[in-house]
């Protein structure tokens, strides 16, 4: 016996001549019309399931569609990240391209005001002792090492440095030039910032 697909049958009912009536003889006075309530194929379904199916399809793919970015978009908006799919995000978010003041003998790394407040204050927290000096981790990535410099604030020229053993540690060590492109960035998991030179000339 053939299967067809459920969606195939139509649900019509129908008067017509069946096998039943086609036994009648000519002498008979029963009319030649069935009254049997039958369920089958019709024209309606074989012109029209190939279309209707797959649009039935279309419309639900793309009910659920909507619905999952619907609800990814409820989740971003509650929690404040994306999750859409990014080819790639710079974590290098402190870049400077070194100056000649950054390489001399004041042994300091000058950062902007803007800068500084949004990328370095927020991280270190209200009990940063900005006038003497705050003690912080930076880890070379380039290297694998270790360093230890003093965030503070330049009042002279309302910026913020990093000083301490900047030109020992770092420009010497990493023989650093005038052009040379240096970039930080907050590590939250091992409380420290990192240090990689970007660009050497």
């Amino acid at each position: 016996m053939a299967y067809t697909d459920c969606s195939n049958v139509c649900t019509h009912l129908t008067l017509g001549t069946c096998v039943w009536c086609r036994t009648v003889t000519k002498t008979e006075t029963k009319p030649n019309v069935c009254v049997d309530l039958s369920l089958g194929v019709c024209l309606c379904t074989t012109t029209e399931s190939g279309s209707s199916s797959k649009k039935r399809k279309h419309d639900h793919k793309a009910h659920i569609g909507s619905r999952k970015k619907a609800c990814s978009n409820e989740v971003d908006r509650r929690w404040g990240y994306s999750t859409e799919l990014m080819l790639y995000d710079d974590p290098w978010k402190i870049k400077k391209v070194l100056k000649e003041s950054d390489l001399g003998n004041m042994s300091r790394l000058l950062l902007g005001r803007d800068l500084a407040q949004e990328l370095v204050l927020s991280v270190l927290g209200a009990d940063a002792d900005l006038d003497n000096g705050t003690q912080v981790m930076i880890k070379d990535v380039d290297t694998n090492s270790m360093h230890s410099l003093l965030f503070k604030k330049w009042v002279s020229s309302r910026s913020y440095v990093f000083i301490g053993s900047w030109v020992q540690d770092f420009v010497i060590r990493r023989a650093l030039k005038k052009g040379d492109e240096i970039g930080l960035h907050w590590d939250p998991y091992n409380n420290l910032f990192n240090f990689s030179v970007l660009k050497a000339i």
